[in-house]
């Protein structure tokens, strides 16, 4: 794929807490930027972008698609991509296709086979059209207040002051930073004749589960007050914080994973496009309610 300044790029997700951030990237790139939402009264105005109906692709020419929507949304729109033209896709995916494919909670696996399942289909819906396809997969990302990551364990820190770790809390972690993740899909919509494959995107630095979480006390300007709970109160803690609304979603297999070493090599991203993860520091523009 051979790449200029006036790329005409497609976005979808664009109204995630990525694509709001990366939309006026694109623009002032000189990049021409058609960003699609299932619903146009709730996008904000973003001077140079084009807002579209989800289903309205009618006459649209792209150069490049850029995808921040759950990568087994892209199916949904493969067939009307293929009408523009399409030369590269570049996709975000998740590194917990790997992390969540044996867990013991049926749900996860099924996202890692939602995951699995989706990243094969764009790898065969683009190997048989000669289109380019980069599937990036993120770990853990943090940033601008808005991810479901560190800024849940912050919320969690304001609400209650303090934060249980069970069994220690001593599984390796590699947060990467929502503008580290944006750099790699930037340079991986340009860089000429880049390799059609999956990459991992880790951040820069691996810490314990334990020290991710005081730096995020102490990026918010709280004494350090965790509360080491034993394996077997695991199911007993669940129950209780599941009774919140905000927490329904918790399982015993995602609080488990706090003793699970999550990590991954980046090192063919940063061969193939120049990826480099900072290390994890949190500002206070990354925390909620900031």
């Amino acid at each position: 794929m051979t790449t200029d300044f006036n790329l005409r790029v497609g976005i979808l997700g664009g109204s995630s807490f990525l694509g709001r951030r990366v939309l006026p990237l694109l623009v002032r790139n000189g990049h021409l930027t058609s960003a699609f939402t299932r619903n146009l009264s709730k996008v904000s105005s973003c001077p140079g972008v084009t807002w579209r109906e989800a289903d309205d692709w009618q006459g649209l020419t792209l150069d490049t698609l850029l995808s921040f929507a759950p990568i087994w949304v892209l199916s949904d729109y493969l067939e009307r991509l293929a009408s523009t033209q399409v030369k590269r896709v570049v996709v975000l995916s998740s590194t917990s296709r790997f992390a969540k494919h044996a867990s013991p909670d049926p749900r996860e696996r099924d996202v890692a086979q939602r995951l699995i399942r989706a990243e094969e289909q764009l790898e065969q819906w683009a190997t048989e059209r000669q289109i380019e396809w980069v599937i990036l997969r993120p770990t853990l990302i943090y940033g601008f207040g808005g991810d479901k990551n560190i800024s849940e364990i912050a919320r969690f820190i304001q609400r209650f002051g303090f934060f249980p770790l069970i069994g220690g809390g001593t599984g390796l972690r590699q947060p990467v930073h929502g503008d580290d993740v944006i750099q790699a899909c930037l340079s991986a919509m340009n860089m000429p004749d880049l390799a059609s494959a999956g990459y991992n995107l880790s951040g820069g630095e691996t810490v314990p589960y334990h020290t991710m979480v005081r730096r995020i006390f102490q990026a918010m300007g709280r004494p350090v007050r965790t509360v080491p709970l034993p394996a077997k109160a695991l199911g007993w803690g669940v129950s209780i914080m599941r009774c919140l609304p905000r927490y329904r979603h918790l399982s015993s297999a995602l609080v488990a994973r706090m003793n699970q070493d999550l990590v991954f090599d980046h090192s063919q991203a940063s061969q193939q496009f120049g990826f480099a993860p900072k290390a994890f520091q949190l500002l206070d523009e990354d925390l909620p309610g900031r």
